[in-house]
């Protein structure tokens, strides 16, 4: 069967190598269309590393990465823009650009493709930001006015500017006290029922992971060790994973 009717992404036999130093070596990695995968992994396994290779923004010294059943590297340019525009990430502390307003930082993309009157863009921005939960008057701000919080919301919704069916997360919690974090959880949640997005997320946060993931791929030894249920991966025989799974700052999460 054509891989385009089975997976978003699929990623064959990865090796991803800085100098002599090999991050990934034979990594292999298939996302479901409209599923939550959660990515994780110890430190230094390289799971940001695997989304910015699978964006593209790291080239592969090996292997291969298909997103909409197309092979990124045999594209031509052009094709390649409009895959990327299927796709929104939400780096770290939402990465917004500091010299920018918030309104500024969502229509980066949109004046990247689309040339639209200034009228759409601001109303199109302030659309955005609803969608996550943000008045219309955070889009007047810098983001060095914003909360932790807000800076990732807003970030998100950028991600979001250009309608994708593809959303790239790193670490989406990172730095949130429990009550933003819970409520960052339910907003993904609704944006990928609502919009019927895929996303991809890598996350140390178990309580994020318990939450929102269909599915969890577990990261180590230059490969992908399992990818799986919640239930398949945490009774995988492995010293980390039963660690991450079933160690102390699990319990919590389990009762």
């Amino acid at each position: 069967m054509n891989s385009a009717s089975n997976y978003i992404i699929n990623v064959v036999n990865l090796v991803v190598q800085f100098g002599t130093t090999k991050i990934h070596d034979g990594l292999n990695l298939q996302v479901h269309y409209g599923e939550i995968l959660s990515v994780v992994g110890a430190s230094g396994t390289g799971k940001s590393v695997l989304l910015q290779t699978v964006i593209g923004l790291i080239q592969p010294s090996d292997g291969a990465i298909e997103l909409y059943g197309q092979k990124t590297s045999s594209l031509p340019h052009k094709a390649v823009l409009e895959i990327r525009r299927r796709c929104g990430v939400l780096f770290q502390d939402g990465a917004l650009f500091g010299s920018l307003t918030v309104n500024e930082n969502i229509q980066v993309p949109m004046r990247e493709h689309f040339k639209l009157p200034q009228r759409i863009l601001e109303e199109l921005s302030a659309y955005k930001l609803a969608m996550v939960g943000l008045d219309r008057e955070v889009g007047d701000k810098y983001p060095a006015e914003l909360s932790g919080g807000m800076r990732k919301r807003a970030g998100l919704a950028r991600a979001l500017a250009l309608d994708p069916d593809l959303l790239f997360l790193d670490e989406p919690t990172a730095g949130l006290d429990p009550i933003g974090a819970a409520s960052f959880d339910k907003l993904i949640q609704e944006l990928q029922r609502n919009l019927q997005l895929t996303v991809f997320m890598v996350t140390h946060d178990l309580d994020t992971i318990y939450t929102v993931s269909n599915r969890v791929a577990v990261l180590g030894e230059k490969k992908m060790l399992i990818c799986g249920s919640l239930d398949e991966v945490s009774a995988f025989e492995h010293p980390w994973v039963n660690e991450y799974f079933h160690g102390p700052r699990s319990r919590s999460i389990l009762i």
